[in-house]
């Protein structure tokens, strides 16, 4: 009995660390750092994302998916960022990679950002053939999330 007992524990045990090693998941709970903190660690600031993030789930090949409130919109320097309500990529020390669900306003398109990359001070940003660098201090702080045209409200 001792011996089936001690069994279901090393199985369980087995099965929570398989679990917790493979991914971070963050929701509401305190047990995680946040998406913030994690860019951090990559160091990226926590500005490239919106204040309105509910939830991450990062892999430990790098790859990740993100949840924001609702679709969205900011403005960087005169370029207009669209977020989708659902992320995803690929995220390496210096480097986010495979984008999808961020886009810049080129005029009347909204061409999507596939990579983002992180060069000293600056942080360059493309776009298809297009690429663009900011400072990263422009990126300091997350901006609020604020729906745009066409985005429920």
């Amino acid at each position: 009995m001792a011996k089936n007992h001690l069994i279901l524990l090393l199985v369980a045990v087995a099965t929570s660390f398989v679990a917790s090693s493979a991914t971070l998941t963050r929701s509401n709970s305190n047990a995680a750092p946040t998406v913030y903190e994690m860019l951090a660690k990559y160091n990226f600031p926590p500005g490239i994302l919106p204040d309105s993030v509910q939830n991450y789930t990062i892999n430990e090949g790098g790859s990740f998916d993100l949840t924001l409130a609702g679709e969205c919109q900011i403005d960087v320097r005169g370029f207009t960022l669209r977020y989708e309500s659902k992320i995803q990529g690929n995220i390496q020390p210096m480097v986010i990679n495979g984008l999808e669900g961020i886009s810049v306003n080129l005029g009347i398109n909204h061409v999507g950002i596939n990579s983002v990359e992180r060069d000293g001070d600056q942080l360059k940003f493309s776009a298809g053939l297009i690429s663009k660098s900011f400072p990263v201090g422009s990126f300091a702080k997350s901006p609020r999330c604020n729906p745009g045209p066409g985005f429920p409200k």
